[in-house]
């Protein structure tokens, strides 16, 4: 929703791309909303680099609902880290 009167508008990257749910092309060109998306993972210590962050947007908005993703990576790091425990021993 834009304010008309005082020109703002609701762009995530201070007016340079319209994002919305089903343009990630225009999140992929924005490097200001990336960069901005990246730092947030990194305040809650997701682990994720800067690629699996970008596929983990790509699935989301491909409809993929994020909570169950979470499910998903958390899981795959249990394993992983089952495994290596394995091999250790």
């Amino acid at each position: 929703m834009s304010n008309k009167a005082t020109g703002s508008n609701d762009c995530l990257d201070g007016g340079n791309a319209k994002v919305n749910g089903s343009n990630y092309l225009k999140l992929q060109q924005s490097q200001v909303i990336r960069n901005n998306i990246h730092a947030i993972s990194q305040l809650l210590n997701t682990g994720l680099n800067t690629e699996s962050l970008d596929t983990c947007i790509k699935l989301i908005e491909a409809g993929v609902h994020p909570q169950a993703l979470a499910e998903v990576i958390t899981q795959i790091r249990r394993e992983v880290a089952a495994l290596r425990n394995s091999e250790e021993h």
